[in-house]
This record gives structure tokens, sequence and C-alpha cells, in this order.
């Protein structure tokens, strides 16, 4: 900020988009701009306070001009967020075209492709089918000739059974009818061998049975026997202790 004599000019710069430069010159309040016009006839406290007016001067424009170019410069960049915006969705439209267009011609080689791969692997497929067909009849000959070899297999293998089931029948009714008769001639020793111990049995109780009489008639004996000898003496006793009492 240069100075020229007593009233004193400011100048201020702001660089503005595309790097022009806006200046303004601000001249400091003088009284008598010819009389003070070198600073001549001033004293140093009225120096002092215009220096002090011109800088209140110059931070109130300073302000103002700041809110002003921050005020322009908001609106710049809102009308430039608009632009750009819809700058960008024309430029996203048109790339969706052209990404639209890219993307069917990739689909229409990617599907032909496709189709050639799939005709081939449809032709191959055939062949496989065919040649799996040809191999399932020889299996099935195959099969057919197995299983009437197996059936024949299996009737014989049914014979030998019933065979050998009719030779095991007629050795177990041998064996049987043998069982049975030693059966019979066991049980009929037993029968016999039960009756005579049984007889013995029979007479043995009844030994006993007379045994028992014999012994209870003789201890019946006995005790009557020894009864009356008990009696005989206690009465004896008695006897003598009533001829005892009468002396």
């Amino acid at each position: 900020m240069p100075s020229s004599g007593g009233g004193k000019v400011y100048y201020v710069t702001r660089k503005v988009r595309g790097g022009a430069q806006l200046g303004k010159a601000v001249k400091g309040s003088s009284k008598d701009k010819k009389g003070k016009k070198d600073g001549k006839g001033m004293t140093d406290e009225e120096r002092r306070l215009a220096d002090s007016i011109n800088r209140l001067e110059m931070s109130d424009y300073l302000k103002k001009l700041a809110v002003t170019k921050k005020a322009q410069l908001k609106e710049f960049m809102e009308k430039e967020q608009k632009i750009s915006k819809m700058n960008k969705l024309k430029i996203q439209n048109h790339w969706r075209k052209i990404m639209r267009l890219v993307k069917v011609e990739a689909l229409r080689k990617d599907v032909e492709i496709k189709s050639q791969n799939h005709e081939r692997d449809v032709d191959r497929k055939d062949a496989i089918i065919q040649m799996l067909d040809r191999d399932l009849e020889e299996a099935e000959e195959q099969f057919q000739m197995a299983l009437r070899s197996h059936l024949l297999n299996v009737d014989h293998l049914i014979d030998l059974q019933d065979g050998r089931l009719l030779g095991l029948e007629d050795e177990f009714e041998k064996d049987l009818h043998a069982l049975e008769r030693e059966f019979s001639v066991e049980r009929d020793k037993i029968h016999k061998q039960h009756t005579v111990e049984k007889n013995e049995l029979l007479s043995i109780m009844r030994a006993v049975e007379t045994q028992e009489k014999e012994r209870e008639a003789e201890a019946r004996q006995e005790h009557e026997q020894l009864r009356e000898e008990i009696r005989n003496k206690n009465l004896e006793d008695i006897n003598v202790l009533r001829i005892t009492l009468d002396r």
C-alpha cells in the first residue's frame, strides 16, 4: 500500500478467476487537501489520528469487500456446481448410450460364440448318446444271456437242494422211528423199575409202620409200668407218712 503526501491512498488488489487483478484506490480523509497535501502543518497526534481513521475505513471496506467477494464466489460455485451436475448427467447419458452399444455388440458376439459352442456340444453329446445307446443294447443282450444262465444254474441248484432235503427227510424219519423204539423200550423199563421200587417202598413202609406200632406199644406198656410203680411208691410213702403221723 503506497502512500502519497499527507492524504494516503490504499490500493487493494485481489486475484479473481482468469488471473486478472482488481484494484481500487482508497483515499484517506483530509480536511484541507491543498494545505496538507505534503503533510505540512499537521502535528504527530493528528497524523496518528488520521492513520487510525484510515485503518478503520480500510478495515470496514475490506470486510465489505470480503463479504461481497464471498457471496459472488458462492454464487459462482453454485452456478458451477449446477453446470457440472448438468454436464455430468449429459456425460453419463451419453456414456450409457456408448456402453449400451458396446455391450450389445459384445453380447451379440458372446451369443454367437456360445451358440456355436452349444451346437458343437449338442453334436458331441448326440454322438455320445448314440454310442451309449449301442453300449446299452450290448449290455442288455449280455444281461439277458447272463440272466438265462443264472436261472438255469438256480434251477439246477434247486433240484440238488430238493434231492438233498428228501434224503435228509428220509434219514430224519429213520432216526425218529429208531428214537421212538428206544423211547418205548426205555419207558417200559423205567415203568417196570418204578413198579418194583414202588412195591419195595410199600413193603418198607408197612414194615416201618409195624415196627413203629410195636415200639409204640412197648413204650406205652413201659410207661404204664413206670406209672404204676410210681403210684405204688407214692402210696407206700403216703402210708409210711400216715403211720409216722399217727405215732
